[in-house]
């Protein structure tokens, strides 16, 4: 089987959350199969501006050949060139002002093109951040932010996503990989839709895709490629329901250890 691309996820699938590095067997056989010719590419609900430096040694000084960010709404090359961007209707980001002032009140973020910026912080948005070693957001009054939003985190259990989902973002969908924290996204962007433009800009068909996942956000990505594989330390069933191959955990080099026999021997 011929593949022309293959598609990583970060959280948990390329950056081990114990280390908060790529595993240097990853890194090694991520640059094999780019010596083969094969195009390999971020896809993650990380906002650009914690992934946007691709040569970080947080991912193994490698160098990848495109982003998708913000499960989908942000897409670009290697070299920087945009080719694709969502935002979040502005009148849902009103209805959200609106709903935090008359109920009470939980952390919520909003990530723009280059910023995120959040209502403010408490011990799950600390612990979140250590999780994934980043940064904390600018704390600011969200009724501030002038400039576009790509994507909001809900931060809260499965009940009060539903109940924001269903009185706020009306034009939005969600999704969640994490069980204190999820996604927003506008209507119609996925990990899935920015796998789709990417595909387009370079010519390329599904047919001879990859993808590697580990969460819920990544189930539509993993369902898309013609190979998707999950990770052995995803813990959502429906990931790995959603999947052809599985691969060992990330941190025992899940994902040399699949290139390798997927490949005979990279």
């Amino acid at each position: 089987m011929m593949i022309h691309s293959i598609f990583f996820d970060i959280d948990g699938t390329l950056v081990s959350f114990r280390t908060h590095a790529v595993p240097p067997s990853a890194a090694h056989s991520i640059k094999e199969c780019q010596a083969r010719g094969i195009r390999v590419f971020l896809c993650t609900g990380r906002p650009k501006i914690l992934v946007q430096d691709f040569s970080l040694p947080q991912f193994g000084n490698l160098h990848f050949d495109g982003l998708i960010a913000q499960n989908g709404c942000y897409c670009a090359t290697g070299d920087g060139q945009v080719i694709y961007q969502s935002i979040i209707d502005p009148r849902d980001i009103r209805a959200l002002v609106r709903y935090l002032n008359d109920h009470e009140p939980f952390p919520v973020s909003l990530m723009t093109s280059d910023k995120v910026y959040i209502n403010y912080i408490d011990q799950r948005v600390e612990n979140l951040a250590a999780f994934l070693g980043v940064g904390l957001p600018e704390v600011r009054p969200l009724e501030t932010v002038r400039e576009d939003v790509m994507q909001v985190n809900i931060y809260g259990d499965n009940y009060l996503e539903s109940k924001v989902m269903r009185e706020v973002f009306t034009r939005c969908e969600s999704s969640r990989w994490h069980p204190d924290f999820a996604d927003v996204t506008p209507q119609g962007n996925s990990k899935k839709t920015g796998i789709e433009k990417i595909l387009q800009h370079y010519g390329l068909e599904r047919k001879g895709t990859m993808a590697f996942g580990d969460g819920g956000n990544d189930i539509s990505m993993l369902e898309y490629v013609e190979i998707g594989v999950a990770m052995g330390n995803a813990d959502d069933p429906h990931v790995l329901e959603a999947v052809s191959h599985i691969a060992p955990p990330l941190d025992e080099d899940g994902i040399a250890r699949f290139l390798n026999s997927f490949f005979l021997h990279l």
